[in-house]
């Protein structure tokens, strides 16, 4: 009898994709509140090829500042010590997921989807006035390293499911239950829990698919459910009509949004979004997630 849960499947790979002790320590730092740039700048500059990428993505065209950051205290300084922290994680997690095999996952393409939804759950909060909207960035981009979770550790069964699925990524979350017994939106939040990150980045790895479900943080879920959709529809072509298709009625109910308003103002976010994806990926991400 198969055994293998989500919780089993973490606790299995914990030397393999334990986030850097970089990242753990100023996600501590930033909960506590009692932190000055230059503390945050000391702990950054132990790991350097975080801080080189992080020099990397402060310099870069998506933040078009207009003069150049040589040192990690002023770009703590100038980007700010949250923005600082989203770009760490993320950078982090792209680096510490590798060896994931090519027919399993296209990297390049998983990571678009990621920044992507990212990039729009962070705009879509602000048009709520979502305060602290900045971390949506990063449980947006997050929302589905569940699926490398079960990449790494069950590649036939993974194969088994792609199979199945012959790549629609709509019926993905329902194939994973049927063969596995749960979904790479369990095991997401098991991760989560596991790295100790904010229980709303919990919720929004269990419930993104299904935010009507969700019992805490339903704003927050609600933002990357719609972030996605949209996100999902740009992968495959769809019009901004029909990205929209794939939102739950709750979802818009929980924001306060709706298509006419959200609409016009895709464009310039999934623009936006464009910038970044290229931004991450001239660190290499391929070579490095």
């Amino acid at each position: 009898m198969d055994t293998t849960t989500p919780a089993s499947l973490v606790s299995g790979i914990d030397r393999l994709v334990s986030l850097p002790e970089v990242s753990i320590k100023i996600n501590h730092l930033l909960m506590q509140g009692d932190y000055s740039s230059s503390t945050l700048a000391e702990i950054i500059t132990h790991d350097s090829d975080i801080s080189a990428r992080l020099l990397r993505l402060v310099n870069s065209s998506f933040y078009g500042l207009p003069s150049k950051i040589d040192t990690i205290q002023r770009a703590v300084t100038v980007a700010g010590a949250n923005e600082v922290r989203n770009l760490i994680m993320a950078t982090a997690v792209m680096r510490t997921f590798s060896g994931i095999p090519g027919e399993l996952v296209d990297m390049e393409a998983f990571w678009g989807h990621a920044v992507t939804t990212g990039v729009l759950a962070q705009a879509i909060s602000e048009r709520c006035h979502t305060l602290h909207s900045d971390r949506l960035f990063v449980a947006g981009m997050l929302h589905d390293l569940g699926r490398l979770v079960i990449y790494l550790t069950l590649p036939g069964k993974a194969k088994e499911i792609l199979y199945i699925t012959g790549g629609d990524e709509w019926i993905l979350a329902d194939t994973e239950q049927e063969v596995l017994g749960f979904s790479h939106m369990d095991v997401g939040a098991e991760l989560f829990k596991a790295w100790g990150l904010p229980d709303g980045f919990q919720s929004i790895a269990k419930y993104h698919h299904q935010p009507q479900l969700a019992t805490d943080h339903q704003h927050d879920v609600a933002i990357v459910h719609i972030a996605l959709a949209i996100a999902r529809g740009q992968m495959v072509g769809f019009s901004i009509d029909e990205m929209l298709w794939a939102i739950a009625p709750s979802a818009w109910e929980a924001t306060g949004l709706s298509v006419d308003s959200l609409s016009p103002h895709l464009p310039d976010m999934l623009e936006k979004s464009e910038d970044a994806i290229a931004m991450f990926t001239s660190l290499g991400a391929r070579k490095t997630a």
